[in-house]
């Protein structure tokens, strides 16, 4: 671990936050009060501290520690770098023919009211581009789309608007478009580039545009199809679905040609969460190439020649070691309804059903997810979306363990977030869900932090096989004593 990295974790909360922003306060301007800035950070979660663009001051740029969405810091999180958003040459990008186009100033600009896409799909990242506005441009940039086809119920619209000089409302340029309007009005006058920074973190949406932090949303809170959470109106013709009920998963674009003002964009880049580069230093195999670091029935457990590992019975294998701070990475591949699992934070290997937690391992492909499907702390927390693979496909899962924050990361997504620390009773999650009644011991919150680390076998005769398990241990050197 970096020098930087111990910083992140051991300071105090509101000092690093300080030491963090203080290169942005000058250029944000944000004119907050102390208390304002720090919450504001608080907010943007554990995209707050992502990649600047190229060009910004002071060359700021990430290490691998971020602040966990849900409170605590969680290492392991891990960007995958700033990119075009669509390629270099919109490679990348999914549009009508000929309506989106690169002029010779490398501009990104549209012919047709038609909005380029992504191909892939989102969930936590940073997204920077600047756009210059011609009068009465009406646009918008995209997230979170469900539904290409049909994209205006199933997508977040921030709205970019010719709006030099209105005053804000959940129409004007940097508005959650018919939700929530920005805090002020920094749009600069048509023929001006302006520069806007997206930060989506879970359902945390923060919204910077020209260095002036101007919009904040978590998606979660907008549960009346009718009203905001503080009560103000939303836009009737959005009354038919709530934000809360929005995936924080999808795709994203930018409105085309609307109303004959056209708009060019300029410098679009994205840096999203992915699973880590394990060539890194400090990777090593959890259970070693021959199993020798592992404990384990060589009449249940093998590893193939090619680096497989199966099992032939319901039975775990189990590193040696207790782990506490860590990032676990591997490759799974499930059949036709296998249902499997990793056990963390075990402290009873004979007992482990009651004394540890489970990452679910579930043909889950296709389904709605609940609290025992890929990717789940199962019988506490669902994932916030599917992203696994179809049965025969391998998979690649990253589990971050830090501390009462665990984090899992699918495919080059962030799908869960736990704060074990909030789940205070033994028989009831926060959200009043009950936990499967055979899980019921301590309240989680009581539990230790430190503990084995295993694999269950083969269960209810579906076999998933799993390869490339590596794991990254976080060491904390002692802190110098204050003199």
């Amino acid at each position: 671990m970096s020098a930087d990295d111990f910083s992140v974790v051991f300071q105090p909360t509101v000092g690093l936050l300080l030491r963090r922003v203080s290169p942005y306060i000058e250029r944000l301007n944000m004119r907050l009060s102390l208390v304002s800035l720090v919450v504001a950070f608080l907010f943007s979660g554990v995209m707050a501290y992502a990649q600047a663009p190229a060009n910004a001051p002071n060359g700021d740029r990430p290490n691998q520690m971020r602040r966990g969405p849900r409170g605590g810091f969680i290492p392991g999180l891990r960007f995958d770098g700033q990119r075009p958003l669509f390629g270099e040459n919109l490679e990348e990008a999914d549009f009508p023919e000929g309506v989106w186009y690169f002029n010779d100033d490398k501009e990104l600009c549209a012919n047709k009211d038609a909005v380029i896409w992504t191909k892939q799909k989102y969930s936590a990242f940073v997204c920077s581009f600047e756009f210059n506005l011609s009068e009465h441009t009406n646009g918008g940039f995209l997230i979170q789309c469900s539904d290409k086809d049909n994209w205006i119920p199933n997508t977040i619209e921030i709205q970019l608007l010719d709006d030099f000089g209105q005053e804000p409302n959940y129409h004007t340029c940097g508005a959650i478009y018919g939700f929530q309007a920005p805090s002020k009005n920094v749009t600069k006058k048509p023929g001006e580039w302006n520069r806007m920074v997206v930060i989506v973190n879970d359902r945390d949406i923060t919204v910077f545009l020209n260095n002036e932090l101007i919009n904040h949303i978590n998606t979660a809170e907008w549960t009346d199809p009718a009203k905001s959470p503080n009560g103000t109106d939303i836009e009737e013709k959005f009354h038919g679905r709530t934000l809360a009920s929005f995936e924080p998963y999808g795709f994203i674009g930018f409105q085309g040609l609307h109303g004959n003002a056209p708009m060019k964009i300029r410098n679009a880049t994205i840096n999203a969460i992915s699973n880590p580069d394990t060539s890194q230093e400090g990777w090593v195999s959890l259970f070693g190439d021959k199993l020798e670091n592992a404990e384990y029935d060589p009449e249940v457990w093998s590893i193939d020649d090619e680096g497989v590992l199966h099992a032939t019975k319901d039975d775990v294998i189990w590193a040696k070691d207790k782990y506490e701070n860590y990032s676990l990475d591997f490759e799974f591949k499930t059949t036709e309804k296998a249902n499997s699992g990793v056990v963390i934070q075990c402290t009873d290997k004979q007992n482990w059903i009651p004394n540890s937690f489970e990452v679910q391992i579930f043909d889950s492909f296709g389904r709605d997810v609940d609290m025992s499907d890929c990717g789940a702390i199962y019988g506490r927390v669902a994932p916030q979306f599917n992203v696994v693979k179809a049965p025969g496909e391998w998979n690649r899962m990253t589990i971050n363990v830090f501390r009462g924050n665990v984090t899992v990361i699918l495919n080059d997504q962030l799908i869960t977030v736990w704060d074990k620390s909030k789940w205070t009773k033994a028989d009831e999650n926060p959200d009043g869900s009950k936990p499967f009644e055979w899980l019921i011991n301590k309240a989680p919150a009581e539990t230790d932090n430190a503990g084995f680390v295993g694999f269950q076998g083969l269960h209810d005769k579906n076999p998933v096989v799993y390869r490339n398990i590596k794991i990254r241990k976080f060491e904390f050197p002692a802190r110098p004593r204050q003199r």
